[in-house]
């Protein structure tokens, strides 16, 4: 005879994941407006991933670092984000997660929302960022407005 068992996470476990995962998040823009490269980098997996806003940006962990550095350098950025709305998924494993989250990005527009979504890993009972992607979603009645503003 043979038994097998699959553990599953219980409520309170999710709910445990979730509130990690959200501290993850907010540790994510406590480092940013403290304009700490060094504390947003260590949020993040060694096979990082991150697509930005524009087409060309796709970054691993030591370009998303260089890039944070230096804009983090630059005195005139503020960051002081408000975060709009956020969902995270945790996965039924409890070990990976998806977030999102939704705002503007007020150094760079203040008409166009944003948002990024996350993918987290739980390593060693920590959990980090491995993937992000950011994008510019504006309203559907605006999208008209964006395409003839661009001719």
């Amino acid at each position: 005879m043979t038994f097998i068992s699959c553990q599953t996470k219980t409520k309170d476990d999710m709910t445990e994941s979730k509130d990690a995962v959200a501290r993850v998040l907010d540790d994510h823009w406590s480092a940013l407006k403290a304009k700490d490269a060094d504390a947003v980098i260590a949020l993040v997996s060694e096979d990082f991933l991150s697509c930005g806003s524009d087409p060309e940006e796709f970054w691993n962990k030591r370009d998303m670092y260089n890039t944070v550095k230096q804009m983090l350098s630059n005195s005139e950025i503020k960051i002081d984000i408000t975060v709009d709305k956020r969902e995270i998924k945790i996965s039924k494993d409890g070990n990976s997660a998806i977030a999102f989250e939704q705002m503007f990005l007020t150094p760079y527009s203040t008409k166009i929302p944003v948002r990024t979504v996350y993918h987290l890993v739980k390593e060693n009972n920590t959990w980090l960022i491995d993937f992000t992607s950011t994008g510019f979603i504006p309203r559907n009645e605006d999208i008209d407005k964006l395409n003839k503003a661009l001719e």
